[in-house]
């Protein structure tokens, strides 16, 4: 017997949108990462930019979900991200990290898992203005 919390369908639904917006994030981010040595083209500075503002536009929803109200998610994302690059100096191994708390988090801490989407959103951008000058 497992013992594993009740959902409702809405609840259901807002938790699988969840987990495909973090597994299409870690794609994303593997193919910054990875593609070059796999043969693999890396997404163009249009394309993450335009990636990074949906991240943006998934975490302000993922905020709505804390019941707060008027949070500037991508602030926060920012202030973040600067806090985070302290300790890990490239973009690529912020988003990881920023990614990993945010599976981790779930809904169930939907603020600040808000945030680490926007962190990721924040790393995005960055890699994008480095596009073409950034080797892995």
């Amino acid at each position: 017997m497992t013992a594993a919390p009740s959902y409702t369908t809405t609840e259901q639904e807002n938790r699988r949108s969840f987990e495909t917006c973090v597994s299409l994030i870690l794609r994303v981010i593997a193919s910054v990462e990875f593609g070059p040595t796999l043969g693999v083209e890396r997404p163009t500075r249009e394309y993450l930019t335009a990636f990074a503002l949906q991240v943006d536009r998934h975490a302000a929803e993922v905020a709505l979900l804390s019941g707060r109200t008027g949070l500037d998610v991508a602030a926060q994302g920012q202030v973040w991200y600067d806090r985070l690059t302290q300790e890990r100096d490239h973009p690529v191994q912020v988003a990881y990290h920023a990614m990993h708390m945010a599976a981790y988090l779930g809904l169930e801490q939907a603020e600040l898992a808000a945030t680490m989407l926007a962190v990721t959103a924040e790393a995005l951008r960055v890699l994008a203005r480095r596009e073409g000058r950034v080797t892995h």
